[in-house]
């Protein structure tokens, strides 16, 4: 049973705040938290619905990316302490080597318009109305036709196979160049003003009209070359450290549970990358996940091989990232971000998330087929143990210091440390 107040939700929203934080009785640190400082709070209650106020991320940066032969700081929005750390591990190796070159596609997009009772031939029909269309969606796509993008194609395919084929679905797919836009408004817009214009020359009628996030046709690209030389992680080193690499990755191509983990790696970085520009992570982690799966089992969307002395790592997917529209136009943490990047068009910021990504690839395969994992990220855990015990400023890096040297990572042991480092200080008269 819901505890809200009747009509919450046409309550203002620094009231809807202020009845929240009664309700759960919320600290003045909470309430500060979720406010996040007030100013933002009518950007709150313009982005959402029922919006009580912010859920606020780490923004931290990834430096000394070099990219193309051009340096990026990489803005990430991100609660996993060790990311940022790893992005910039990773990056400091590659820079050695050169650094990453990447690729693009055009920034092509689908919107589909599914119809049923299609008769045999009715695919013809659809691509016969190609000429129809454009001109109907010519007003819609003015402004994105001016910046070179606009309506692409129009082709369709019977869309059901098997016993549901006797429903003669057909999905025709209108494909068209959004330039620097994620590119949803449009797209849904332009599937429904195709929708009657494709529903009589089929002879159908519509079920859906609606954009693919599946985005198969912008795929965004890097790869690294690394001398074998340059590669070292403690006492391993060289041609064997490479081949365990590859094996790892052969392992994630291969084993489909492995490959979910492997592939959130990539993902650690593309997703805070793209929280920190205001883009759809539910759009871009859907594609990128579906991709992986294009042919039918799911795997590793990196290739890692030994060429020439030099081991090379690959990855691409599917990213539709943008740069203007929805919220990437009016978040002030969003334009900062952009900023710090050098106010990148869509290609540039995919391609920049394409090198992070494999960074961060690069960086946990690494520490996987070495140490492991879990001693950098008990480190990290080390920070937070230290604030939860009610550690803050300095103390926070000495407790996590203390538990580090122990090897302790525990909450008890956070609070004695911290308990006896307060002890200490008032003996001293400091």
């Amino acid at each position: 049973m819901s505890r809200l107040p009747k009509a919450f939700r046409k309550r203002s929203v620094r009231e809807r705040n202020r009845l929240l934080g009664e309700l759960l009785e919320l600290s003045h640190d909470e309430r500060a938290a979720l406010a996040s400082g007030h100013g933002l709070l009518d950007l709150a209650d313009v982005m959402v619905e029922s919006a009580v106020g912010f859920m606020p991320l780490p923004l931290g940066v990834a430096a000394g990316f070099r990219i193309d032969d051009e340096t990026y700081d990489i803005p990430m929005a991100t609660e996993e302490p060790s990311v940022i750390a790893a992005a910039g591990f990773a990056a400091a190796v590659i820079r050695r080597a050169g650094g990453f070159c990447t690729w693009a596609d055009e920034p092509l997009m689908t919107a589909q318009v599914f119809l049923e009772g299609v008769p045999p031939g009715g695919e013809a029909a659809i691509a016969a109305a190609e000429a129809e269309v454009a001109a109907a969606l010519a007003p819609l796509l003015a402004s994105m036709q001016h910046r070179g993008g606009g309506f692409r194609a129009l082709r369709a395919r019977r869309a059901l196979t098997g016993t549901a084929a006797a429903r003669e679905v057909v999905c025709a797919e209108i494909v068209i160049d959004v330039r620097d836009a994620m590119g949803a408004n449009v797209l849904n817009s332009a599937a429904e003003t195709a929708a009657p214009i494709l529903e009589h020359a089929a002879g159908g009628r519509r079920v859906m009209a609606i954009l693919s996030n599946a985005a198969r046709e912008r795929r965004a690209g890097a790869r690294f070359r690394l001398p074998l030389s340059k590669l070292r992680r403690g006492a391993h080193g060289g041609q064997a450290l490479a081949e365990r690499i590859v094996l790892a990755n052969e392992i994630a191509a291969d084993n489909a549970e492995r490959a979910v983990t492997h592939n959130k790696g990539i993902m650690n970085g593309i997703t805070a990358l793209a929280l920190a520009t205001a883009n759809d992570t539910r759009a871009i982690e859907a594609a990128v996940h579906a991709y992986a799966a294009r042919e039918g089992g799911y795997r590793a969307l990196t290739e890692y091989r030994i060429e020439n002395n030099e081991l090379v790592g690959c990855f691409s997917a599917p990213l539709a990232f943008g740069t203007v529209g929805g919220a990437v136009g009016f978040h002030p943490v969003a334009r900062s971000a952009l900023r710090l990047l050098g106010d990148p068009g869509s290609e540039r910021l995919a391609r920049i998330a394409a090198a992070l990504g494999l960074a961060q690839s690069f960086a946990a395969v690494l520490a996987l087929v070495t140490e492991g994992i879990q001693a950098g990220h008990m480190r990290l855990h080390a920070n937070r143990l230290a604030f939860n015990a009610g550690a803050r400023g300095e103390e926070i890096t000495r407790v996590a210091e203390q538990l580090a040297q122990t090897g302790s990572f525990n909450a008890e042991t956070a609070g004695r440390t911290l308990q006896e480092l307060r002890e200490a200080h008032d003996s001293s008269g400091l």
